[in-house]
């Protein structure tokens, strides 16, 4: 039974299926990523060990298939088995061997860098330090207490796949237990205060505009004074086109059909539409913050699909807190690399079985407060932080580009580096093609701006990286080369070593 074993480990079969299966694996993996986002097909296709089929997948998604960890492990196992089966301590294999120990190293530092490489950032301002970086997509429930004696803030965080999960979230230094009764992988939080006072603005707004043509008579002087105006002229032919009128004279048009109560009513509803459409979108793109202009955007479109808006009794999202005073819009999951979810949960709190009401936590809101035990805590959901024994201070940024383009020419952060365990404080420059390695993170220079378009303080954004494993590519590479390096060598030297019959040497007969 072991040799069957053995002898199906060290198979020349089992090489090829698994070439197949990963080539197979690549080209669905790619096909999935128009459906399901690059994002998401890495994560379920190449970071996996199953990939399972599940509602919503296309036809071609087959019941079970196996993940790039399963392949990925199985040719590593394939390929060592296959090593000592046929190993042979020669000079002449030596190549071999070096070659084989090089591709082995290649496949576990990519096995290792999938499984334990981690990225993150980190955004501050000039002026601000941070001792942590952020996920990209995942997050985390924290709890924080008031502070202590030493005036530190003590807190408590929960995974978010505690949270997906809806497992009850209880700590030791916490005199409450938080129940997850609803949570949702995206959303949009509107607050009541800023819908009312932009919807009241835009639907003012529109109904000034629609009454512009909410007559026939009005028809030909609004296209008079459309003339003074490309863009309206232009939105004018289109409605005339709509309602069958090709006439590029449009007050002459507007007169025909003003005249004519068959087509009147849908010219001015043909106005209303488009004219409405483009007032939203300008008004959408005043905004100042990005806040209003959210708000601004869902507003749009609710008013472009002719839904009732009502400002005076708008839906909260829960009974307590920040929730009192928000609209939550629940959305559909972003899978883009760069497109970001922004999760929401509702939890209720429990002190001794007793509910103390329930919050909505989103990284839209603020901390919410909960009062439990005589004390104060604050309740928030925010990107999962990674701590770090070190500090980082922005102190200057430096923001080039090409004249004349928006082309980056030279993005450079200037940061100050302290570590008070190891008695370390020093300024570091980190450019695009500069990285700061340190503590075994990678920090590149990823994004950069200012708080205002023409000043205020300059504002970085870095990507970290952890990656235990990033030694094993070049090692790998460097062994694989001198593998190959050494077998064309002890061949091209046997080769001129070998003893040749002289040219003009004459054949012996018998």
């Amino acid at each position: 039974m072991n040799n069957r074993i053995w002898k199906f480990l060290t198979s020349l079969k089992v090489t090829v299926v698994l070439l197949l299966l990963s080539t197979l694996l690549v080209f669905l993996g790619t096909l999935a990523q128009v459906n399901e986002g690059l994002w998401e097909a890495q994560e379920r296709w190449f970071k996996s060990f199953w990939v399972l089929r599940k509602a919503g997948d296309l036809w071609w998604v087959p019941p079970v298939f196996p993940g790039g960890y399963t392949i990925g492990f199985s040719m590593l196992i394939n390929l060592v088995a296959a090593h000592i089966n046929r190993f042979q301590m020669t000079w002449k294999k030596v190549g071999i061997h070096l070659t084989h120990a090089g591709i082995i190293l290649l496949l576990v530092g990519q096995l290792a860098t999938d499984m334990l490489s981690r990225e993150s950032f980190v955004s501050f301002e000039e002026g601000q330090t941070r001792a942590y970086s952020e996920a990209h997509r995942s997050v985390e429930l924290v709890v924080t207490a008031e502070p202590g004696q030493d005036g530190r803030e003590r807190y408590v965080s929960f995974t978010e796949t505690a949270l997906r999960h809806k497992k009850p979230l209880q700590a030791p230094d916490v005199p409450f237990e938080l129940r997850v009764t609803e949570w949702g992988e995206n959303a949009e939080v509107h607050s009541h205060s800023t819908l009312k006072e932009i919807g009241t603005q835009m639907l003012t707004a529109v109904a000034t505009m629609k009454s512009k043509y909410g007559s026939a008579e009005a028809l030909p002087g609004e296209a008079e004074r459309a003339l003074e105006s490309g863009g309206r002229t232009a939105i004018w032919l289109e409605a005339l086109k709509s309602v069958g009128e090709t006439d590029k004279d449009i007050v002459a048009a507007a007169k025909r059909i003003a005249a004519d109560p068959a087509r009147e009513g849908a010219l001015r509803k043909a106005l209303q539409t488009r004219f409405s459409s483009q007032m939203l979108e300008a008004f959408v793109n005043r905004q100042p913050t990005m806040e209003k202009m959210q708000a601004a955007k869902y507003l749009a479109g609710e008013l472009g699909a002719d839904k009732a808006i009502a400002l005076d009794a708008l839906p909260t999202a829960t009974p307590q807190g920040a929730g009192q005073r928000t609209l939550l819009i629940p959305k559909p999951e972003a899978r883009g690399m760069d497109d970001r979810n922004f999760p929401y949960a509702k939890v209720e709190a429990l002190e001794q079985g007793k509910s103390l009401g329930t919050w909505l936590v989103s990284p839209w809101l603020v901390a919410q407060e909960i009062q439990a035990g005589g004390k104060t805590f604050r309740v928030a959901l925010r990107p999962e932080r990674y701590t770090q024994p070190f500090s980082l201070t922005l102190v200057k940024t430096t923001h080039e580009v090409y004249p004349g383009t928006q082309i980056p020419k030279n993005f450079q952060s200037r940061v100050l580096l302290e570590n008070t365990q190891k008695g370390e404080k020093r300024e570091v420059d980190i450019s695009m093609n500069n990285p700061l390695r340190y503590g075994g993170l990678t920090f590149y220079q990823h994004q950069m701006g200012r708080t205002e378009p023409t000043g205020g303080k300059g504002n970085s954004q870095l990507q970290v990286v952890r990656n235990p494993g990033w030694i094993t590519p070049y090692l790998g590479c460097i062994i694989v080369s001198l593998g190959m390096a050494w077998q064309f060598l002890y061949h091209l030297v046997g080769f001129i070593a070998k003893p040749r019959a002289p040219k003009n040497a004459i054949p012996s007969q018998v």
